[in-house]
This record gives structure tokens, sequence and C-alpha cells, in this order.
């Protein structure tokens, strides 16, 4: 049987940023010799590419959905695209959904490095604890050399 060619966006969110450049793939049996990739768009035959996959600069009618096709497969599953006007990033609200990836990063080092920190802090203290005690339970030789053991 034929299988189902399958859509892959890059970037590999649903969500773009008008004027955001999006590369659609269709993933899929291909013939070396035929190339050749059918488009739909919100259910309508768009166009031919002779390659599996091509890019374009998200604009508000690029929303929708998206399926392919090959020579050689069937139909593609759709996956959704959804192109938000540039103006919603001047909501602070926006930037709590979305933050860049090296504040994401930083977050995760600074959590890590907190709960390593805590965890010597009481490591050590306990082991203090335990040395105090052992101290001033124990009488301490002074010995010159392995002979006087």
């Amino acid at each position: 049987g034929r299988t189902n060619d399958v859509v892959k966006l890059q970037p590999a969110w649903i969500n773009v940023l008008q004027e955001d450049s999006v590369t659609l793939t269709c993933q899929g049996d291909h013939d070396p010799g035929n190339t050749t990739t059918q488009w739909f768009h919100n259910g309508n035959f768009t166009w031919t590419e002779n390659q599996p996959s091509f890019s374009f600069k998200a604009r508000r009618a690029s929303s929708g959905y998206y399926r392919c096709q090959t020579a050689y497969s069937s139909l593609s599953d759709p996956v959704h695209l959804d192109v938000i006007s540039g103006y919603l990033l001047k909501s602070p609200a926006i930037l709590f959904i979305f933050p860049p990836w090296y504040q994401i990063t930083f977050y995760l080092a600074m959590g890590l490095l907190f709960a390593v920190d805590t965890g010597l802090y009481f490591s050590v203290q306990r082991d203090l604890q335990c040395s105090k005690g052992e101290w001033k339970n124990s009488k301490v030789r002074w010995s010159q050399g392995p002979q006087d053991k």
C-alpha cells in the first residue's frame, strides 16, 4: 500500500510571527527522478513544487492547514500553522508565554545551581555536626611516627 506523506514545519512550532521565515517539507516516498510535490492549503490545491520543501515569509493569509502529496504517497495529514500579528509582542504577557531560549537556559542553570548549592550546604552542615560530636567524645593522642602506634 501507499504510505502517507508527512508535512514538517521549520521552525517546529505552529505559531509564528508575520514576516518569519517558514519552511514546509513533505516527507514521504520520492522517486529520485521525480520530486514533484503537490501542496494544499485549507483543503484547496495551491501549487506544485519541483522539490519536497520550500520556504516563504509568513503572512496573515498563510494561517491554516497544510497538506502535501508526492507521486508515490497518499495525501498527508493536515498540519496547522498560525501566523500571529507582530503587535502582540508589545504586550508583556506574551513575553512570559514565549520567553527567549537564553532566558529559559539561564533560569534552568540557576535552578540547578541553587539545588546543588543547597544540597552541599546541608550535607556539609550535617557532617560538621557529626564531626563535632566525635571530637568532644574522643581523646587526641599525638604520635611521633609509625613506631609510637
